[in-house]
Formats: structure tokens, sequence, C-alpha cells
């Protein structure tokens, strides 16, 4: 019996030890091909004012970082991103933050075809903290963010990037929107189909009032997942939220 055991101890452990060093060549796989991409694609797009999705063709920013008023990025990564400018690229602590930083989103329309949650989880934040942190800077990551995000759709168009989110949405390029205009945008990117100016105005208005009061103070996050700000009305939960963006057992306790 003892001998068995000692048997399985070692099986056990040869095979811990043999995932282990398949994470490790996995993980290293990952970072060294999304380095090659991004010094051979990503960063010569980016010095011609360009992105693409990942095998699609290069577009031109329809918008930089420079173009928008500094309280305007300032709002969008207390939103976006309250921790931005601190972390490494992944953030699970600052309160609402949620599970996708600015840099995790950029990667999913980077380095995917199509990104799927689960195991690519792994790859993305893999990609984020070892790749993009370290070879583009927050001022272009934000840059991209802005021009690559999606907005909803339009009669049937998607809106990528805010610029023509803000042209689609009220006629005016993005760096001349008020700035109920630019919340009542960015209170979009959570859930573009629950929160589209156009199809659910009534919801949309009550995320960005809720953005006025995270920017005031007079609300703060609760906890990591708290980027609704609170609970939300049940319709729009019925409204097919993201099903990893919203957890009202955290709030019980209120």
């Amino acid at each position: 019996m003892k001998r068995l055991i000692k048997r399985l101890v070692k099986v056990f452990l040869f095979g811990l030890i043999l995932v282990v060093f398949l994470l490790f060549l996995y993980s290293f796989a990952v970072i060294y091909n999304a380095r090659e991409y991004t010094s051979s694609v990503v960063l010569p797009d980016l010095n011609a004012s360009k992105w693409r999705p990942f095998q699609g063709q290069a577009i031109e920013f329809g918008i930089s970082i420079s173009d928008l008023p500094d309280h305007f990025i300032k709002l969008l990564l207390k939103v976006q991103d309250p921790g931005f400018y601190s972390h490494n690229g992944i953030d699970l602590s600052t309160p609402g933050a949620g599970l996708t930083t600015i840099t995790q989103a950029i990667v999913k329309k980077l380095y995917f075809y199509e990104f799927k949650s689960g195991f690519m989880k792994l790859k993305q934040s893999l990609i984020a903290r070892f790749v993009v942190h370290n070879m583009i800077s927050k001022e272009d990551q934000i840059t991209i963010f802005l021009n690559s995000m999606y907005f909803g759709m339009i009669n049937n168009v998607p809106q990528i990037g805010l610029q023509n989110a803000a042209i689609g949405f009220f006629q005016k390029d993005a760096k001349d929107l008020s700035k109920d205009e630019f919340i009542s945008i960015i209170a979009i990117i959570v859930s573009p189909n629950t929160f589209n100016l156009r199809d659910h105005p009534a919801w949309n208005k009550l995320r960005s009032d809720r953005i006025k009061k995270l920017e005031s103070g007079e609300y703060s996050p609760k906890h990591l997942m708290d980027q609704y700000y609170g609970k939300l009305p049940q319709e729009i939960i019925d409204s097919g939220l993201p099903m990893s963006s919203y957890f009202p057992n955290l709030y019980d306790e209120e």
C-alpha cells in the first residue's frame, strides 16, 4: 500500500512538473511571437498613425490622445481603467476597474482574430503584461484604445472608434463634444448594445448620471467589479449584459 501511495505521489509530482513546464513553454512562445508581431506590425502602424485588427488592414487614426482635453482623458480613465498609470497591464485590485484594463482591451483588438473568454484570457494577460506594457507607451495605448473600441451600431453600421461614434451620434468631431456628450459616449463602452444612445437612451442616461457622480466623488466604487456603480434595474440586467461584468450578489450587503 505504501509503495502504491509513493508511486501515485511520484506520478502526481511528475504530472505537475510537466504541466508547469508546458505552461512555461506556452507562455514563452506567446510572449516571443507577440513581441515579434509588435515590432514588425504594431509599432510601424503606430508610427504611421494607424492600427489594424489582427489579420486585417491598417486603419488610420481618427483621433489622438492630444486631440482631447486633459479632463476628458482623466474622465475616460476614471471610468475605464482607474489604475491605468500605475498598473503593469493587469489590474485585479482597483475598485471599479473590472476584469479588463485598457491594455488588455487593445490586446483583444491587435492580437486576436476572435477573442473568447477562458484560456485566451491567459494569452491576453501575458501579452498585456510582458509585451504591450513594455513596448507601447501609456499615451499610445490610450490613442489605440480611442480608435479601436466598439461603440455599438447606428443603422446597422458598427461604430468603431471615438471619432466615428461622435460623428454617428452627434454629427460632430470628438474634439468638439460637450462634456455631457462625451460622457454619454464613454458610457456605451462597458456594454455597447445595452447602453446604445439611440436604442436605449434612458439606460444610457442612467449610466451617464452615475458616471457624473463617480467624477464628482459622490460615488466611490465598492469593489473590483463595481463598474456599473451600484445595483442595476432588472430590465438592464435582462438585456444581455456581459456575464463576467455584473455580479448582483456583491451588492447584497448594501
